[in-house]
Protein backbone atom coordinates (compact mmCIF):
# COMPACT_ATOMS: atom_id res chain seq x y z
CA UNK A 1 0.00 0.00 0.00
CA UNK A 2 1.37 3.28 -0.60
CA UNK A 3 2.50 5.64 1.67
CA UNK A 4 -0.39 8.13 0.67
CA UNK A 5 -3.09 5.60 0.76
CA UNK A 6 -2.15 4.85 4.38
CA UNK A 7 -2.39 8.20 5.38
CA UNK A 8 -5.86 8.86 3.50
CA UNK A 9 -7.28 5.75 5.53
CA UNK A 10 -5.97 6.73 8.66
CA UNK A 11 -7.31 9.95 8.73
CA UNK A 12 -10.07 8.94 7.73
CA UNK A 13 -10.04 6.01 10.80
CA UNK A 14 -9.19 9.14 13.07
CA UNK A 15 -11.69 11.22 12.29
CA UNK A 16 -14.09 9.04 12.54
CA UNK A 17 -13.25 8.24 15.86
CA UNK A 18 -13.22 11.72 16.71
CA UNK A 19 -16.27 12.41 15.53
CA UNK A 20 -17.69 9.33 17.43
CA UNK A 21 -15.99 10.27 20.68
CA UNK A 22 -17.65 14.12 20.19
CA UNK A 23 -20.87 12.70 19.97
CA UNK A 24 -20.81 10.21 22.39
CA UNK A 25 -20.03 12.99 25.41
CA UNK A 26 -22.81 15.19 23.46
CA UNK A 27 -25.54 12.35 24.45
CA UNK A 28 -23.74 12.26 27.91
CA UNK A 29 -23.98 15.84 28.83
CA UNK A 30 -27.62 16.06 27.48
CA UNK A 31 -28.72 12.96 29.68
CA UNK A 32 -28.75 13.45 33.30
CA UNK A 33 -27.32 10.20 35.05
CA UNK A 34 -29.69 8.47 37.30
CA UNK A 35 -26.85 7.44 39.82
CA UNK A 36 -25.14 10.56 39.86
CA UNK A 37 -21.72 11.08 40.67
CA UNK A 38 -21.34 6.92 41.45
CA UNK A 39 -22.02 6.26 37.62
CA UNK A 40 -18.15 8.48 36.93
CA UNK A 41 -16.49 5.80 39.46
CA UNK A 42 -14.67 6.82 42.23
CA UNK A 43 -12.41 10.41 41.87
CA UNK A 44 -13.39 9.83 37.94
CA UNK A 45 -14.65 12.50 36.38
CA UNK A 46 -16.49 12.50 33.07
CA UNK A 47 -13.61 14.30 30.89
CA UNK A 48 -10.33 15.34 30.99
CA UNK A 49 -8.06 17.45 29.49
CA UNK A 50 -4.51 16.62 29.48
CA UNK A 51 -1.58 18.05 28.35
CA UNK A 52 1.80 15.80 28.62
CA UNK A 53 5.65 15.21 28.59
CA UNK A 54 6.85 12.19 26.42
CA UNK A 55 9.74 10.65 25.90
CA UNK A 56 10.32 7.92 23.58
CA UNK A 57 13.16 5.17 23.21
CA UNK A 58 13.16 4.92 19.56
CA UNK A 59 14.35 1.65 18.02
CA UNK A 60 16.62 2.54 15.12
CA UNK A 61 16.20 -1.11 14.24
CA UNK A 62 19.71 -2.21 13.22
CA UNK A 63 20.24 -3.72 16.57
CA UNK A 64 22.42 -0.29 17.89
CA UNK A 65 21.76 1.97 20.65
CA UNK A 66 17.95 3.30 21.06
CA UNK A 67 17.77 6.83 20.15
CA UNK A 68 15.91 9.21 23.09
CA UNK A 69 13.64 11.33 21.81
CA UNK A 70 12.06 14.33 23.69
CA UNK A 71 8.24 15.47 22.43
CA UNK A 72 4.93 16.49 24.31
CA UNK A 73 1.37 16.42 23.49
CA UNK A 74 -1.87 16.72 24.48
CA UNK A 75 -5.04 13.82 25.46
CA UNK A 76 -9.07 14.42 25.09
CA UNK A 77 -9.99 11.24 28.04
CA UNK A 78 -13.65 10.59 28.38
CA UNK A 79 -14.61 8.63 31.05
CA UNK A 80 -16.96 5.63 29.75
CA UNK A 81 -18.48 4.73 33.17
CA UNK A 82 -21.99 6.71 32.64
CA UNK A 83 -22.56 4.39 29.46
CA UNK A 84 -21.98 0.67 31.43
CA UNK A 85 -25.73 0.84 32.94
CA UNK A 86 -26.93 -0.04 36.63
CA UNK A 87 -24.81 -2.75 36.25
CA UNK A 88 -21.26 -3.78 36.71
CA UNK A 89 -19.45 -4.76 33.64
CA UNK A 90 -16.09 -3.67 32.15
CA UNK A 91 -17.67 -0.79 30.27
CA UNK A 92 -17.93 0.57 33.77
CA UNK A 93 -14.08 0.56 34.53
CA UNK A 94 -13.13 2.19 31.02
CA UNK A 95 -12.17 5.44 29.28
CA UNK A 96 -11.43 6.51 25.80
CA UNK A 97 -8.93 9.38 24.97
CA UNK A 98 -8.00 11.16 21.69
CA UNK A 99 -4.01 11.96 21.68
CA UNK A 100 -1.71 13.43 19.65
CA UNK A 101 2.06 13.70 20.42
CA UNK A 102 4.99 15.94 18.12
CA UNK A 103 9.07 14.95 18.75
CA UNK A 104 10.34 17.77 17.05
CA UNK A 105 13.81 17.30 15.47
CA UNK A 106 16.12 17.69 18.31
CA UNK A 107 18.43 14.78 18.46
CA UNK A 108 20.28 15.83 15.03
CA UNK A 109 18.48 13.13 13.30
CA UNK A 110 16.83 14.95 10.51
CA UNK A 111 13.77 13.44 11.39
CA UNK A 112 10.42 14.99 13.13
CA UNK A 113 7.44 12.68 14.62
CA UNK A 114 3.79 13.08 14.94
CA UNK A 115 1.74 9.97 16.73
CA UNK A 116 -1.57 10.94 16.65
CA UNK A 117 -4.72 8.54 17.14
CA UNK A 118 -6.98 7.04 19.90
CA UNK A 119 -6.60 4.54 23.09
CA UNK A 120 -8.81 3.04 25.67
CA UNK A 121 -7.89 2.43 29.52
CA UNK A 122 -9.21 -0.07 31.48
CA UNK A 123 -9.14 0.65 35.65
CA UNK A 124 -8.27 -2.49 37.42
CA UNK A 125 -9.70 -1.19 40.71
CA UNK A 126 -13.39 0.10 41.82
CA UNK A 127 -11.57 2.60 44.13
CA UNK A 128 -8.31 4.07 43.71
CA UNK A 129 -5.74 2.23 46.22
CA UNK A 130 -5.23 4.67 49.63
CA UNK A 131 -7.28 7.09 48.17
CA UNK A 132 -4.39 8.06 45.36
CA UNK A 133 -3.44 5.14 43.16
CA UNK A 134 -5.67 4.06 40.18
CA UNK A 135 -3.61 1.79 38.26
CA UNK A 136 -4.86 0.92 34.22
CA UNK A 137 -3.58 -1.18 31.48
CA UNK A 138 -4.54 0.50 27.99
CA UNK A 139 -4.44 -0.30 24.26
CA UNK A 140 -4.07 2.26 21.50
CA UNK A 141 -3.71 2.37 17.41
CA UNK A 142 -2.52 6.10 16.10
CA UNK A 143 -1.10 7.18 12.70
CA UNK A 144 2.88 7.31 13.37
CA UNK A 145 4.36 9.54 11.07
CA UNK A 146 8.03 10.30 10.57
CA UNK A 147 9.14 13.50 8.12
CA UNK A 148 12.69 13.74 6.75
CA UNK A 149 13.28 17.08 6.58
CA UNK A 150 16.31 17.37 4.52
CA UNK A 151 14.03 15.69 1.73
CA UNK A 152 10.42 17.37 3.14
CA UNK A 153 9.43 13.55 2.62
CA UNK A 154 7.15 11.94 5.35
CA UNK A 155 5.89 8.20 5.80
CA UNK A 156 2.85 6.99 7.89
CA UNK A 157 2.32 3.39 9.62
CA UNK A 158 0.04 2.45 11.64
CA UNK A 159 1.07 1.44 15.29
CA UNK A 160 -0.03 -0.45 17.84
CA UNK A 161 0.54 0.46 21.71
CA UNK A 162 0.02 -1.75 24.28
CA UNK A 163 1.12 -0.18 27.76
CA UNK A 164 0.27 0.46 31.70
CA UNK A 165 0.30 3.61 34.02
CA UNK A 166 -1.34 5.42 37.20
CA UNK A 167 -3.47 7.78 37.47
CA UNK A 168 -3.34 9.72 40.79
CA UNK A 169 -6.58 12.28 41.62
CA UNK A 170 -5.68 15.50 43.38
CA UNK A 171 -8.27 18.38 44.67
CA UNK A 172 -9.70 20.68 42.92
CA UNK A 173 -10.46 18.68 39.35
CA UNK A 174 -6.87 17.94 39.40
CA UNK A 175 -4.83 14.54 38.49
CA UNK A 176 -1.80 13.27 37.48
CA UNK A 177 -1.27 11.03 35.37
CA UNK A 178 1.90 8.94 34.07
CA UNK A 179 2.06 6.09 31.11
CA UNK A 180 4.45 3.24 29.97
CA UNK A 181 3.95 1.99 26.11
CA UNK A 182 5.28 0.41 23.25
CA UNK A 183 4.91 1.91 20.55
CA UNK A 184 4.59 -1.27 18.17
CA UNK A 185 5.29 -1.08 14.33
CA UNK A 186 5.03 -3.48 11.82
CA UNK A 187 6.84 -4.87 8.88
CA UNK A 188 9.42 -1.70 8.76
CA UNK A 189 12.19 -2.28 6.30
CA UNK A 190 15.70 -2.41 8.21
CA UNK A 191 17.32 -3.17 5.06
CA UNK A 192 17.35 -4.95 1.28
CA UNK A 193 14.62 -8.11 1.60
CA UNK A 194 14.53 -7.62 5.58
CA UNK A 195 11.37 -6.24 7.39
CA UNK A 196 11.44 -5.94 11.28
CA UNK A 197 8.97 -5.04 13.82
CA UNK A 198 10.18 -1.95 16.14
CA UNK A 199 9.58 -1.46 19.34
CA UNK A 200 9.47 2.07 20.51
CA UNK A 201 9.28 2.74 24.16
CA UNK A 202 6.98 5.60 25.40
CA UNK A 203 6.86 7.09 28.99
CA UNK A 204 4.95 10.18 29.32
CA UNK A 205 3.57 12.59 32.20
CA UNK A 206 0.53 14.29 31.94
CA UNK A 207 -1.62 16.94 34.61
CA UNK A 208 -5.10 16.88 33.60
CA UNK A 209 -8.02 18.51 34.75
CA UNK A 210 -11.15 17.24 35.08
CA UNK A 211 -14.62 18.49 34.35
Amino acid sequence: MRSSDMTSRVRNIARTVALGAAAVATIAIATPSQSGAQALGPQRQFLSLEPYYSRMQLDNGDGSKRTGLNGYGGRLWVNLAPFSGPSPNLLGHMSLALFTTYYPDKANLGVSILNYGAESDIFLVNRPLGGVLDPFISIGGSAFRTKDINANQSETRFALSPGAGIRIPLSNRFQIRADAKDVLLFGVPVAIDTKKTLNNYEFTAALGITF
